[in-house]
């Protein structure tokens, strides 16, 4: 199983997601990560396994509950030394897969689009030859390599369905006034089955390489119950 790290994009990527906000940020409770994060992301979140709208499996950061996201300063920027998901990383970009034939396309969010064609050159789309430029060119690599790493995260979290090491759980978090609230409806690893599986088991799952993220999935688990400070 083939690791990438998902690394910070182009300094001029960063200089767009400095300047134009995530929407609804505040309300954001969870955000898809590659298999590439799993390192970084677990010191600071809980990383859950569920399945989208479409039935596919998918690693999420958990940033909340009951619609707030707990980790934004008074500033609405994420609080100093917390990993950003490359998820949110990428916003206002997206890809988008070109229709009759391989390869993808660098997409832009619509509401986002005004802001980013401004006239500021760190930010231009394009060089005076109409070009791609820099900035255009690392985003869609980053952008490329991120797929590339949702869908290795899609192949690890089925070989585990495949082995029968995931369980359903839910979650009691209290918030700031003490007040429980409820989290639902995703997956961990299954620790009773995973301590009692066999020699020659582990020897295969450490052979495709699985251990390391299913070690920093249990590490994150701990990050729950840290939600409501």
């Amino acid at each position: 199983m083939a690791m990438h790290i998902i690394n910070q994009p182009h300094d001029q990527t960063k200089a767009v997601n400095d300047a134009i906000r995530y929407p609804n940020l505040e309300t954001m409770i969870s955000v898809p990560l590659g298999i590439g994060e799993f390192y970084e992301a677990c010191k600071d979140y809980p990383i859950l396994f569920t399945k989208n709208q479409e039935g596919d499996w998918l690693a999420i950061a958990l940033l909340g509950f009951n619609d707030k996201n707990v980790y934004l300063d008074e500033n609405r920027r994420f609080k100093k030394g917390k990993y950003l998901p490359a998820f949110l990383r990428r916003y206002p970009f997206v890809l988008v897969q070109n229709e009759g034939q391989e390869g993808f396309s660098l997409g832009i969010e619509e509401d986002a689009l005004e802001e980013l064609t401004a006239s500021n050159q760190q930010r231009a789309l394009f060089k005076d030859d109409k070009t791609p430029s820099d900035l255009t060119k690392n985003t869609l690599d980053f952008l490329v390599r991120f797929q590339g790493e949702l869908h290795a995260c899609n192949t690890f979290i089925k070989e585990l369905e495949t082995w029968e090491l995931l369980v359903q759980q839910s979650a009691n978090v209290l918030d700031e006034e003490g007040k429980a609230h409820t989290i639902n409806g995703f997956f961990t690893l299954n620790e009773e089955k995973l301590a009692h599986l066999s020699e020659k088991k582990k020897l295969d799952i450490y052979k495709k390489g699985a251990t390391p993220f299913m070690t920093a999935h249990l590490i994150s688990l701990s990050n729950i119950r840290r939600l409501g400070l």
